[in-house]
């Protein structure tokens, strides 16, 4: 069975008040990509122009492609360069032409995929074919550009690709208007048809089959392969290891499809058509404008919806405005809501806990690259007291150490119950509290956030006694105590390599009070104590442990 790439993010240790942040990651804001293009390399990230980029990936070694109005530009060390397309402005730079580097030509490229050897595919669009970059050597090195899936280009200068909807093996097969990519890990790519309204998938030897939908028919229904419909499919990737998820700006959802069946139903938004608004919700309520670019990470799609970043959580039944604010376009950074984009297309993620999105308006400034860290946003619940050994009535702080989305809701629960709280309360991030009877206390936080809820229990996790130094130690196996529960004679036994040869073992009530010293190795009669709970205690210069018994007599 093939297996696909999912994408999973490293494990994150942001602020929990913070879901994602949003910066201009490259390019000069602009309104004009017919004016304000580039025509030469080695720029500062923030000192180059795009001209309405659309697609971009991230090779394995970290160097960024991105696709623009006929060209291919690169980032690496902090620098943009073009690695592919016409040097011409871009009414000029236009054709079909294989061959290497600048020599080559594109017409309007769109989503583009890297495979694991650092070669990139492109959704040539107005060509209808996929093309091929060889991987980036060092910058003197040109890339070799080809047509990978597609017709070869007609004779002459600049030469056009031919649409169509065939299948078939490489050149033989026909492409109306492909528009995003996306590749598994077994090399098997998956391609948005957005004139055809089909999802094709492509085989690494080049073979094109049509996985769903049918060709020029256009619709909104799910179901098997060539039953399904879709409007105008933008925006591919891979969900798990079953399925990939695709954009439909025509009919304002998200689809999900089987890759071995074809099977095809709708993940998020309308099943009956277009209904063109932003509405958060859940999966069947929630609504889109424009979703286009597409990108999963840790389970989470994410949609770059127009002028804002829907994230969907389909375990949680979740969809949510994840950065922008719907009724702004204009280029700002910030954070979640108080950040603003222009109209959004690619989308990808880095595998590192970012995504970076391309923006192209036409009519205001736009035409940059952003970057939007992720936050985990699942709630994972954490705590920690500053103190865990007390006396009787010492004050504590519990504190709420959470990640996640910000926290909509939390619970402290204590027990046994024999405690006061001096500031907060069981619902604070911070509580203040002191335990009024000896004894250990389990602490429960129980936390809530719109992308689920999570717990945390330590039992015996604050040991309070009326003398002290009682620390809470019941894992170490430096002190050996058995049976346990006892019922008539307890053997307690130490590892002195761990402990020292200075310990002194006793037997102590609960709440600390001394009851007698143990020998070391011999059995220890507690026939003549009362059923109940019971502390044993080891203690040296450099060691206290402490560890509860039960005495349960037959």
């Amino acid at each position: 069975m093939n297996k696909l790439i999912l994408s999973l993010l490293t494990v994150f240790f942001w602020s929990s008040t913070i879901a994602q942040s949003v910066v201009t990651y490259a390019g000069k804001p602009h309104d004009d990509y017919e004016t304000y293009y580039e025509s030469s390399s080695n720029l500062d990230l923030l000192s180059s122009y795009f001209s309405s980029p659309e697609g971009i990936c991230i090779d394995s070694s970290g160097n960024m492609y991105i696709s623009e109005k006929n060209k291919i530009r690169l980032i690496n060390n902090n620098k943009v360069h073009i690695r592919a397309g016409s040097l011409q402005k871009p009414s000029f730079a236009e054709g079909y032409k294989n061959g290497t580097g600048t020599q080559t030509t594109f017409r309007n490229p769109c989503g583009m995929v890297c495979d694991s050897d650092g070669n990139v595919y492109v959704a040539d669009v107005d060509n209808h074919c996929i093309r091929k970059i060889a991987k980036y050597v060092n910058l003197g090195n040109g890339q070799v550009v080809s047509t990978f899936a597609g017709a070869n280009p007609t004779v002459g200068l600049p030469g056009y690709g031919t649409s169509g909807s065939t299948d078939g093996k490489t050149t033989a097969a026909r492409f109306n208007k492909p528009m995003g990519i996306a590749m598994d890990i077994d090399g098997y790519f998956y391609v948005t048809d957005y004139d055809n309204m089909t999802i094709r998938k492509i085989s690494p030897t080049g073979d094109v089959s049509t996985l769903s939908g049918k060709a020029l028919s256009e619709g909104f229904s799910d179901g098997k392969s060539t039953d399904a419909r879709f409007g105008a499919p933008w925006g591919v990737a891979i969900y798990n290891d079953n399925h990939i998820v695709v954009s439909d700006p025509w009919n304002t959802n998200i689809r999900k499809i089987n890759i071995y069946s074809g099977e095809t139903s709708t993940l998020a938004g309308p099943t009956n058509g277009s209904d063109s608004r932003q509405v958060d919700g859940t999966l069947s309520d929630a609504r889109f404008k424009s979703p286009k670019g597409i990108a999963v990470v840790n389970g989470i799609v994410y949609v770059a919806d127009q002028n804002t970043i829907r994230a969907i959580d389909e375990a949680n039944n979740k969809v949510s405005t994840f950065a922008g604010n719907i009724d702004n376009f204009e280029i700002i950074d910030g954070s979640g809501k108080s950040a603003s984009f222009t109209e959004l297309s690619g989308l990808i993620t880095d595998n590192l806990g970012n995504l970076y999105a391309t923006e192209n308006s036409q009519l205001i400034n736009s035409h940059v690259i952003r970057k939007i860290t992720i936050n985990n946003l699942a709630p994972v619940a954490d705590f920690k007291s500053s103190k865990t050994s007390l006396l009787v009535n010492e004050l504590t702080t519990l504190t709420d150490l959470s990640s996640g989305q910000e926290v909509t809701s939390r619970t402290w629960e204590i027990n046994p119950q024999t405690y006061e709280i001096s500031q907060g309360d069981l619902s604070s991030k911070t509580l203040d509290i002191k335990f009024t009877v000896a004894g250990f206390y389990s602490i429960t936080l129980n936390i809530t956030n719109e992308y689920g809820t999570d717990s945390k229990v330590v039992k015996d996790y604050i040991a309070v006694s009326t003398t002290g130094n009682v620390t809470k130690l019941t894992n170490s196996d430096a002190l050996i105590v058995y049976p346990n529960p006892v019922y008539d004679e307890l053997f307690v036994d130490f590892n002195e390599y761990f402990v020292g040869n200075k310990a002194v073992l006793s037997l102590h009530t609960i709440d600390g009070h001394f009851i007698q010293n143990i020998e070391v190795s011999k059995r220890v009669s507690v026939s003549h104590l009362p059923n109940g709970v019971y502390l044993v205690l080891l203690k040296s210069d450099n060691t206290h442990i402490v560890k509860r018994i039960i005495i349960h007599h037959k």
